[in-house]
């Protein structure tokens, strides 16, 4: 089980949060620890995901709810 205050670490480490020293120890451990590196490995492409997920909806969801807004005006 990885230390709650490791977990912390990794993701400053992910999001560049880290000071120059605890990085360079960190990295020591993660070139030690392969189950730590792929934790970190893990955050890294969660990360990666994220920054890259679509923030606005999609052309149907669009269409989806200007025909609902349509029909309701049509009812009246």
């Amino acid at each position: 089980m990885i230390k709650t205050s490791t977990q912390n670490e990794l993701i400053q480490y992910v999001y560049d949060e880290l000071a120059d020293d605890a990085r360079m120890q960190l990295e020591a451990v993660l070139m030690q620890d392969n189950e730590l590196a792929e934790t970190c490995s893990e955050l890294l492409e969660m990360q990666f995901l994220l920054q890259n997920a679509v923030k606005s909806p999609g052309e149907r969801a669009i269409s989806n709810i200007l025909n609902y807004s349509k029909s309701l005006s049509l009812q009246s």
